[in-house]
């Protein structure tokens, strides 16, 4: 065989044997991938949470709302933290036998047009509202007279009577704040207070 011939297959060989040699394994790119990953995030992922916590305390609180417009539901409330002041002067009044005292705090809850209209219009969108609302000033007309008897027992009868009217409304309703848009629906009213005293909160 001649000398160049040896030398070609000798080229063929080796590169056969080079081809069938294991590859190397190539090392990782350190180039970021553009191709979206399958692996799951490690991240925790948070539990679905209800759209606000008002929503939530409604889930929880099973009593019947009265739907209110902001200003309705402020005044409602101030117009409640005033009939406890009262409550709590006829109280103290009482304590040191001041039968005047005991009359002119009642009748800071006592009926009157202007409690009926107010009870009536904070009660539109809640059925039996209204009528327990004037239930309640109707009890508290009880302890005028009662002080001016000078009767103790019979003031603190009466006084029993009317928180028991309170309690119940309490146990019953909820505040529910609503828009004006949502509020005339439910109340067929057309009023809109924004703001103003024009209709202060209904009693308890």
């Amino acid at each position: 065989m001649k000398p160049h011939s040896v030398a070609v297959l000798m080229l063929v060989f080796s590169a056969c044997r080079l081809d069938a040699a294991p590859t190397e394994p190539s090392a990782p790119s350190s180039a970021p991938s553009s191709a979206p990953s399958s692996a799951p995030s490690s991240a925790p992922t948070k539990p679905s949470a209800p759209s606000s916590a008002i929503d939530a305390l409604a889930t929880l609180d099973s009593r019947q709302p009265v739907p209110l417009q902001p200003m309705m539901a402020w005044h409602q409330k101030r117009n409640m933290m005033e009939h406890l002041v009262a409550i709590q002067l006829i109280t103290a009044r009482l304590a040191e036998e001041d039968w005047e005292g005991v009359e002119q705090a009642a009748s800071l809850i006592a009926s009157s047009p202007t409690m009926q209209m107010q009870c009536e219009h904070m009660g539109a969108g809640a059925a039996g509202f209204t009528e327990l609302a004037l239930e309640f000033h109707a009890r508290a007309d009880q302890i005028g007279p009662a002080a001016a008897a000078r009767d103790t027992q019979a003031v603190l009868r009466a006084t029993a009577h009317t928180l028991s009217a309170c309690t119940r409304c309490h146990e019953t309703y909820r505040q529910e704040v609503v828009d004006a848009e949502t509020w005339q629906a439910q109340t067929g009213a057309s009023h809109s207070p924004m703001g103003g005293d024009e209709h202060p909160g209904t009693p308890d």
